[in-house]
Formats: C-alpha cells, structure tokens, sequence
C-alpha cells in the first residue's frame, strides 16, 4: 500500500478515536446582574427552563441561579425533593412579585397536593433573591446547604399564574407541566428528563459531532 493511502488511513484513525467536538448550550449565553458566575448550567427540558449551579462539595454548599418565563405577572418555582421524584416533599423556592416590577422569594415545603404556607426549607438557605432578565424569564437566586455526601438529587421546577397576592395553581393538563422534573448529578453534572429521556447534560458544552469524517471516508474510497 502506498504511503498516501497509510496516511489517509492513519488520518481516518485518529478522527474517529478523537473526542468530537462540542457545540455550546444555550445556557452557557445567560447573563446575570452582580458578577454572578456559576461553574455548570444545563438547559432543562420543559418551561423553557435552564439552571446554573455552583458546588462546593466540601461544604455541601449548593449555589443556583434558576430561569424560567411566567405566565403574564405569574410565578416561577424550583426546588429540591430530598425523598420523592415528584411535588409532594418538594423544597421549593418561589419567586412572586412584589410590586413595581420587582421579585422575591418565598420558602415553600411542599407537603401535600396544595401548596400551603411559606416556611423553612428541610434545608438551611441563604442569599435568595429574585429578578427579571432580559429575556424576560425570571431569576431564582438561592444557596442551599445539602446534607453531607450529596451526589445526586430530584429536581422540581414550574410556572403559574399570580393574582391578588396569591399563587395561583399550575397547568394539570400541560405536559410541560407535568413533566417539569428530573434527576440532576451535582458531581458531574448529568441531568434526566422526568420522561425517561436520554441525558440533556449542558455543562458549558454537550452536543457531540465529528466534522468531517464522511468526506475523509468518501475520499480515501475515491482514491484508493
């Protein structure tokens, strides 16, 4: 065989044994008020949602920054399940005007089907705050103290209506709804959609591909 050919196989070798390259997430565009700057975000898979978080593993010291788009003058939610991959036992934080456009946050242990009273979290919380960016969804700031050890966690997150001071109920009949929950790996960053999907990992980069390599093959058949 010639040397041509040797190189051209050689070349084909390395291309599929290389790492492909990354194209990067949506969330990795989002921009925050106050120098925040969170080490891995992940574009969710319902609401439009996405979530950046900081870990300190040896703190167990979880800081987020949580973005989702309200119905007109509505609430944003997100929250952890420490017990349960669904609402019930959620420990939810949720952002609901307050006037003049601006936000807060109310704590919410979400104990039963109905929402009930603003309360302690099961975690210590702190720096909570809320804002609206400019796309329009709503950011959920928030740093939550996890129990020690922790890995992987059941994620919570939703929209809904807001009228007379009060938190109105979400859609029942809106799959992207019911389906605004999943498994986040705070280690490694892996995230799974409620529905059984595959993996919807942003960390910065996630989407693979191999540029390329159909034309190297078609020319190596060519000249062979």
């Amino acid at each position: 065989m010639s040397f041509p050919r040797l190189l051209v196989l050689f070349l084909l070798a390395a291309a599929v044994a290389a790492p492909p390259r990354r194209a990067a997430a949506a969330c990795a565009a989002d921009k925050f008020s106050g120098n925040r700057v969170f080490a891995t975000c992940v574009d969710l898979p319902r609401l439009g949602a996405s979530l950046h978080w900081t870990y300190d593993t040896a703190a167990s010291s979880l800081s987020v920054a949580f973005l989702a788009a309200p119905p007109s003058g509505g609430w944003v939610a997100w929250g952890l399940n420490p017990s349960a991959d669904g609402m019930i036992g959620t420990q939810a934080l949720i952002a609901v005007p307050k006037g003049g456009g601006a936000y807060e946050v109310q704590p919410y242990p979400i104990s039963g089907y109905s929402l009930g009273s603003p309360g302690p979290l099961s975690y210590q919380t702190s720096d909570l705050g809320a804002e609206l960016g400019g796309d329009d969804r709503l950011q959920i700031f928030g740093t939550l103290k996890l129990p020690n050890g922790t890995g992987e966690v059941n994620q919570v997150w939703q929209v809904g209506p807001f009228s007379g001071g009060s938190i109105g109920s979400h859609s029942t009949s809106n799959a992207e709804n019911l389906n605004s929950k999943g498994k986040l790996n705070l280690l490694t960053g892996a995230s799974t959609a409620a529905s059984g999907g595959s993996s919807i990992l942003r960390k910065r980069n996630v989407s693979y591909s191999i540029s390329g390599l159909k034309d190297l093959i078609f020319t190596f058949t060519c000249s062979y």
